[in-house]
């Protein structure tokens, strides 16, 4: 036997002789073939492929195999997948072996293709990744999909994002977490979840101890009141399993912040904190910059596209300086951040050796805040390397100014 570990998971593939694995990868195709006559579809051509050059290996890749059919790739643009494709999909998903991770994110698979993905799921015991962002599912199709995900123990990330699933499909992937013990990776962002699924979602996280990254970005939410803040918070605060959160574009102030920071004390395992474009503030910041000098396990902490000025990222950068050599990366990206503020950032950056990557573009870079990341950046050894940071220096006439790089684009 073969062991992958594959997306911090185990996949056991049984060594065939050359003509026995021949034979299975030419029953997969054939299986193919006739599902997609079943349903009237010319067989993907790029399928036929990627199953002919794994019948060509004399042994499995220990790594497992992945096939892109995402509905972005060039091959696609002018004919995405449709639920038709999708279920012809799903018949050679039902026997599969081979296949570990499958991307059909930005195609048109629809409730009918996720229905037939959901049957596959129940059957096949190789899967451990499924990307389908962006493939017009809704509630009735994500039913399927949690029902085949309660009858799998192998698939370990899944992600919906961009599907409008809404309150339903959230309600009913928390109580799939409830049962379900091998799924670690959740992305549900701009899926429309609403107050009561979120609320859902976080108390099945309180005894859950499986997930360890979750994405439930821009919800649609009803209140001002910060709920599912709290909500989050209060998991958090017993929860010793998510080790990455993201929370963008959650209406978050300075109360709900404060809350989350507080409740971050007695964490040990979350690492990467995404709170950006929130209404995050100076007191919330100051809050987080209390946790800070706690030298929690905390990492990588994202308050990009908030409202943290310059009194924030002085509270920050203070607890930076001083006390804290866990913190590897730090967005403050779009805070309304002079020069002072940036130069207080820089100077701490000197005597922290462990902050790595820093990211402030979108803030005031006047003369003198220019200078001081300049001078991070420059000689053989630079502290502030140009790759980790999404600002690159230049002169003209003598004058340092800043330029945006991109590299941020990448970083979340």
């Amino acid at each position: 036997y073969y062991i992958t570990n594959n997306l911090s998971c185990c996949t056991v593939f049984q060594v065939m002789s050359g003509s026995e694995a021949e034979k299975d990868i030419e029953s997969l195709i054939g299986v193919y073939k006739s599902a997609c006559k079943t349903v009237n579809r010319e067989p993907i051509s790029k399928v036929i492929h990627f199953m002919n050059l794994i019948d060509k290996e004399h042994e499995p890749s220990i790594d497992g195999y992945t096939l892109d059919l995402s509905g972005n790739l060039p091959e696609f643009r002018n004919k995405r997948l449709d639920h038709d494709d999708a279920i012809a999909l799903a018949r050679e998903l039902s026997e599969d072996f081979v296949i570990t991770d499958i991307n059909l994110s930005f195609n048109n698979i629809g409730n009918t293709g996720a229905i037939a993905l959901g049957k596959a799921l129940q059957d096949n015991k190789f899967l451990e990744k499924l990307n389908l962002s962006m493939c017009d599912i809704e509630a009735k199709g994500t039913e399927a999909i949690c029902t085949g995900i309660q009858m799998n123990d192998n698939l370990r990330c899944l992600s919906l994002k961009g599907n409008k699933i809404g309150r339903q499909g959230g309600i009913l992937l928390s109580a799939t977490l409830q049962v379900n013990s091998s799924l670690t990776e959740l992305d549900i962002s701009d899926t429309d979840q609403t107050n009561e699924s979120l609320i859902a979602l976080t108390t099945v996280l309180l005894d859950n101890t499986t997930v360890k990254k979750l994405n439930v970005s821009n919800p649609l939410l009803t209140s001002e009141q910060e709920e599912t803040t709290i909500h989050f918070a209060k998991m958090l605060h017993v929860n010793y399993s998510l080790t990455e959160l993201h929370l963008s574009k959650h209406g978050m102030k300075d109360f709900g912040a404060t809350q989350l920071a507080e409740s971050l004390k007695d964490n040990k395992t979350l690492k990467y904190l995404n709170l950006s474009c929130n209404k995050i503030s100076e007191d919330g910041t100051r809050a987080f910059a209390s946790l800070l000098k706690l030298n929690t396990p905390l990492k990588k902490l994202s308050f990009a596209s908030n409202r943290i000025g310059n009194n924030g990222l002085a509270a920050l950068s203070e607890a930076i300086a001083t006390n804290n050599c866990n913190l590897t990366t730090l967005w403050v990206n779009n805070n309304g951040i002079t020069e002072t503020g940036l130069c207080a950032l820089a100077a701490a950056l000197r005597s922290n050796i462990t902050l790595t990557n820093i990211y402030i573009w979108g803030n005031e870079l006047k003369n003198t805040a220019c200078n001081a990341f300049e001078q991070l950046m420059e000689g053989g050894k630079p502290r502030l390397h140009q790759h980790n940071t999404d600002v690159v220096p230049y002169i003209v006439d003598g004058v340092t100014y800043l330029a945006e790089t991109g590299h941020y684009l990448f970083s979340h």
